[in-house]
């Protein structure tokens, strides 16, 4: 008779025991998000929870274009690098990179928040200007969780999910009893946290700042060599994957980007345990030549059965703990799940071949993703609205995965 899945893993594997470290403050951010969504839904409404979801995006959106590969090309050279000295200055000279690329960004920001309402006829633009100076430390975020896998330090990258949703949360009921919730005081307030907690995980890298010319020109090297092709692939990806946020507004409003945010945020932690685990073993892939079989079983079963139990019981808990104003919701939860499947599915691919170096074809695959992100996108949001964002996702991260399965297998075939 074949054992239960919880007897044959191993949990005292370093690896299980990192993912689960991982994948565990994952759902416990995912909790502390349900009892913040709470309070965001019910406070600010459809309309309000609109304009926090669109300062969202813009902001998720535009930052991806600040990282110019540097951040993957330190990640890299953290885990290529076995002296501790040498990895706490590569992680010293990624940080001062990355405060020098926020400063950048936050002008950036203030100045499109004079054209922002004009563009989308809305108004935050204001806000905008508030939250700019915080900003700086927004591609940081980006940062960390190259640092994070690069050292292979899963359980700093545990407490970074955790405690900035946690001291979220501590903010938001201090400000519910204080004020009138607006947006602007949910948005500051994220950027407030977000700052704090990254202060809190960079101390606990111990970064150096010694040799600091050597050190970023050690990275900027990198970033020649492979950092850049990868940068050009993810703002391929990842912006175009990111274009509902900007479009839904320009089609629709900012209500309904509002309900399809909600969507992603449900759908999302499905994928978590698939990168947990793919980070957790970044490291390691850097010496394997093929993924192990068992890693892509557990996680297609894995995925297969979220996606099951979120569309069974996806309405009830949408009307039970939001209100019956964003069941609009409910329909889009089919599309975003498998979708999510399909990113659950290749980050194993991905970060194997990111572990080996191949910017090129993880540039290609991105590429891809891009013309038919783009495509899909303005095709389908205004025939269909928000669904049709669900279903320009749902083909964009299947190229992905189909993409990466393929130059898996023609790395492995280059082996034989």
């Amino acid at each position: 008779m074949d054992k239960p899945l919880f007897r044959i893993i191993d949990y005292k594997n370093p690896i299980v025991i990192q993912t689960l470290s991982l994948y565990s403050s994952t759902i416990i951010a995912l909790i502390l998000g349900v009892f913040t969504g709470i309070i965001n839904t019910r406070m600010l409404g459809p309309e309000g929870y609109g304009i926090l979801a669109f300062f969202g995006a813009i902001t998720g959106f535009t930052v991806l274009f600040f990282r110019f590969g540097s951040f993957s090309a330190a990640g890299v050279l953290l885990a290529q690098c076995k002296d501790d000295i040498k990895s706490r200055e590569l992680t010293g000279a990624s940080i001062v990179l990355a405060f020098i690329i926020g400063i950048f960004y936050s002008c950036f920001i203030f100045f499109i928040s004079f054209y922002v309402d004009t563009w989308f006829h809305v108004e935050i633009g204001w806000i905008l200007r508030w939250a700019s100076f915080m900003l700086v430390a927004l591609p940081m975020t980006l940062l960390i969780p190259q640092i994070g896998r690069g050292m292979n330090a899963i359980h700093r990258l545990s407490i970074f999910n955790i405690l900035q949703p946690l001291l979220y949360l501590g903010g938001a009921f201090l400000l519910l009893f204080s004020v009138k919730i607006e947006p602007v005081h949910l948005i500051l307030l994220n950027m407030i946290t977000t700052v704090i907690a990254i202060f809190v995980v960079i101390y606990t890298f111990h970064p150096l700042f010694s040799h600091l010319r050597e050190t970023i020109g050690i990275i900027h090297q990198k970033t020649k060599e492979y950092g850049f092709q990868l940068y050009i692939g993810q703002i391929a990806d990842q912006s175009t994957t990111q274009l509902n946020g900007l479009i839904i507004p320009l089609f629709i409003n900012t209500t309904q980007l509002g309900f399809f945010s909600l969507a992603m945020m449900i759908t999302t932690p499905i994928a978590g345990l698939s990168q947990s685990l793919s980070i957790s073993l970044f490291r390691n892939f850097a010496q394997l030549e093929e993924i192990p079989k068992k890693v892509i079983y557990y996680n297609a079963a894995w995925l297969i059965m979220c996606a099951i139990l979120l569309n069974v019981f996806g309405g009830f808990i949408i009307g039970l703990l939001l209100s019956k104003a964003f069941l609009p919701v409910v329909p889009l939860l089919l599309p975003m799940s498998i979708a999510v499947f399909f990113q659950g599915m290749y980050q194993p691919y991905n970060l194997f071949l990111g572990a080996k170096l191949c910017g090129k074809w993880l540039r290609n695959i991105s590429i891809i993703e891009c013309c038919i992100n783009v495509a899909a996108t303005l095709l389908l949001i205004p025939l269909f609205g928000t669904f049709g964002a669900a279903l320009a996702i749902l083909c964009g991260y299947s190229s992905f995965y189909f993409g990466s399965l393929y130059y898996y297998k023609k790395y492995r075939s280059q082996l034989q």
